[in-house]
């Protein structure tokens, strides 16, 4: 019975260890799924909030975000009714966090952070689950239950990684890589005031230019039973 947070350089395969240790344990597995639930809970499209998560975080219009007038949004948000429709298939059918969210139907900086926050301390509250991201080392640094990793590898390792896996020229991966990386950074210590990379933040640090993916499960699987 256990929280697991991944962190993880872009590159280094940590959605396959995630998604393999969280079956292997039998544990929920947490990426995008949070994006879909806080589009559905707020009632705005799924393409506006993903423009707060941490891959596409930036300083400036996370700041910026707080001064604009919401009220600009609202032509591209779906009816009251709809997104109504939707929240209540959630409360029905997947039942995950019991209470219910009011949709306020805008999105800003504060009000995605506010969310991210609530739904992962409300997974970590119902334990067996594996969180990909989104600061959740750091938001659940001190709860008991809790075993916090992070991912990296040699740069050219991922280079060839996501060059392969996305199809693209190793020169086009690296800038991707340099930029990821540095949103995820920022990410990080805007909201957290926290560096990604301190090793105090985690239990463990897994190289996996040096451990294979089903090694990394294995090792992780090993530490948390």
């Amino acid at each position: 019975m256990a929280v697991i947070t991944i962190s993880r350089e872009y590159g280094c395969s940590g959605e396959f260890v995630a998604a393999r240790l969280s079956k292997q344990l039998n544990y929920k597995y947490i990426n995008k799924e949070l994006i879909e639930y806080i589009a559905i809970l707020t009632g705005v499209p799924k393409e506006v909030v993903e423009k707060y998560d941490e891959e596409m975080h930036s300083n400036f219009k996370a700041f910026i975000s707080k001064y604009f007038d919401l009220d600009m949004f609202k032509d591209i948000f779906e009816k009251v009714e709809e997104a109504e429709k939707e929240i209540k298939i959630l409360d029905d059918d997947q039942d995950l966090f019991g209470d219910r969210f009011s949709a306020s139907h805008v999105i800003d900086s504060e009000i995605f952070h506010s969310m991210v926050e609530r739904l992962i301390t409300k997974l970590a509250d119902e334990d067996n689950v594996v969180i990909l991201g989104r600061g959740s080392q750091c938001i659940l640094q001190n709860f008991e239950k809790a075993y916090h990793f992070r991912l990296y590898a040699d740069i050219e390792d991922r280079i060839k990684w996501v060059s392969k896996s996305e199809n693209i020229s190793e020169n086009d991966a690296r800038k991707k890589i340099m930029e990821i990386d540095k949103r995820k950074r920022n990410f990080v210590e805007h909201y957290y005031d926290k560096n990604i990379d301190d090793k105090n933040l985690y239990h463990l640090l897994i190289n996996m230019s040096k451990v294979s993916i089903d090694g990394a499960v294995e090792i992780i699987s090993h530490i948390v039973r």
